[in-house]
């Protein structure tokens, strides 16, 4: 065979296989194609970098990226909107993790293809999310974008001060330490509520947790619970295997009596006090312990508002030294802290997208390393670590250019790994009608939280309201919608 002929057919099994090539998003390739993309209103958080990034994708292979934004109460509706009007077609969502089984029921979710998987660099992604966020049913069909768990922030300056660790030994007949369990937390909120340990002429207080209605504060509420009632070994936590509610069992008692209580300890405002609040205060040296998500550790660091930057510690969720077993209904004795990773927020494909290579294109380039490592350092994105390049500490370069000290980085990434390392663990309900199980609880929790409910009534309430619910979706649908989420 002549050289040129060799030649020319090379190249044509280079051009065959570059067209055949689904994850190649050369330049152009999707010039008069467009897309929708569904993701909630947050101001910046979550959509926000979408928002930055879509023009150097469009740029890049010609496609259009239209978003639409509704709130965070009109989401669910959109999603199950389009599923029922064919005129209404959203290619991709970004939806909150307790979304999925709204995609999953009635098929409408694209599992994910070896080729996006390879493309995203899958096995960089932390296992905790792959076996409990992405999969459903042993299978993936949701991308890393947002990776979350809910940590304890305190400001190690004030713990470190010597006066205060004598004054606190004196008390309490123990050291002032990071707090191992919900009662150690209490005696340290209790100590530094109401006076001025700041020393800046204003009283502080002890702690800074979300309050007010809406998920925020029902899924820190689980964050804590979770220390009582989630049993080591056992996956299932707010229902068991047959949808039979735990939520008013001795363990979650405990915890929203705990709950309650807490908040004397803070400031006056605290009923008004959703997340962001809580980062707000924290930032701003009102409290000396706080609880959220991955948020405020940025935050601390990176706000111009803050006045705590590198006085921060970061921690693992306090635990219990007791933890009910609900399949025995006894308490053991035994050291429980679980973490909890409440709170994700994860991209899917439409099985029905129109245009679904673009659509798988764009998707695995919002989750990509590259792209989310651009924003896990910046408190306001909303996207937090997923991935063990996330907590890699070689490169906290990225971090000290987000205004982060390097012991501060290598601090707050340790914590994020260990709590990420974690085999007992808290997810979101995910199952068909999250949002229904969710906002019955939501309802009644706030009403223990203003003092309208005891915390047993109103957790007897929210069991009843689960069963009616369970058997209005269907208790054998359910119960396979519940085991097929936990991968059992």
């Amino acid at each position: 065979m002549k050289i040129s002929q060799i030649f020319l057919l090379g190249l044509f099994f280079l051009v065959f296989n570059a067209c055949d090539d689904k994850s190649n998003d050369s330049h152009l390739k999707y010039k008069n194609q467009t897309i929708t993309i569904l993701s909630p209103n947050f101001d910046k958080a979550i959509t926000g970098p979408i928002k930055k990034e879509v023009k150097e994708f469009e740029d890049r292979t010609g496609a259009t990226i239209r978003i639409v934004s509704p709130s965070w109460d009109d989401m669910i509706p959109k999603i199950k909107e389009s599923f029922v009007d064919e005129k209404i077609n959203y290619d991709v969502f970004v939806i909150f993790s307790s979304w999925a089984g709204s995609l999953l029921a009635d098929g409408h979710a694209e599992e994910i293809p070896k080729w996006v998987e390879e493309k995203i660099d899958w096995q960089d992604v932390l296992p905790i999310y792959k076996e409990n966020v992405l999969s459903w049913n042993d299978k993936n069909y949701f991308l890393p974008y947002d990776g979350d768990c809910i940590n304890l922030y305190y400001r190690k300056d004030i713990f470190e001060n010597e006066e205060y660790k004598k004054r606190f030994k004196k008390i309490y007949n123990y050291n002032l330490e990071v707090p191992k369990t919900w009662k150690q937390y209490k005696d340290i909120a209790e100590f530094f509520n109401a006076w001025d340990w700041n020393n800046d002429g204003k009283i502080e207080y002890g702690v800074a947790e979300s309050r007010r209605r809406g998920y925020g504060t029902l899924l820190q509420f689980f964050a804590k619970a979770a220390a009582y009632a989630k049993y080591p070994n056992y996956k299932e936590f707010y229902f068991d295997m047959n949808m039979n509610p735990k939520i008013n069992n001795p363990a979650f008692i405990k915890a929203l009596e705990d709950y309650i209580d807490i908040m004397k300890y803070s400031p006056k405002e605290i009923l008004n006090f959703a997340p962001s609040d809580v980062r707000q205060s924290f930032i701003a040296g009102n409290v000396s312990m706080a609880i959220d998500w991955a948020n405020t550790g940025a935050l601390a660091q990176n706000s111009k508002e803050s006045i705590v930057k590198n006085k921060v510690g970061y921690a693992e969720l306090p635990g219990s030294n007791r933890v009910y077993n609900s399949k025995t209904n006894k308490w053991e004795n035994l050291y429980n802290n679980p973490s909890s990773i409440s709170g994700n927020w994860v991209v899917v494909v439409n099985k029905d997208a129109k245009n679904k290579e673009l659509a798988l294109n764009f998707a695995t380039y919002l989750t990509s390393k590259e792209m989310t490592t651009r924003y896990v350092t910046v408190g306001w994105s909303g996207i937090n670590p997923s991935r063990y390049s996330h907590l890699s500490l070689t490169n906290l370069d990225l971090w000290e250019n987000n205004s982060f000290s390097k012991d501060s980085a290598k601090d707050y990434l340790k914590v994020i790994s260990n709590s990420l390392s974690n085999e007992n663990v808290v997810m979101d309900i995910r199952i068909p009608g999250a949002d229904l199980y969710y906002d019955s609880f939501d309802k009644y929790l706030n009403k223990a939280i203003i003092g309208e409910l005891t915390p047993q009534e109103a957790l007897d309430l929210t069991a009843q309201q689960w069963n009616k619910i369970t058997k209005e979706l269907g208790i054998e649908n359910q119960i396979r919608f519940y085991k097929e989420s936990l991968n059992e």
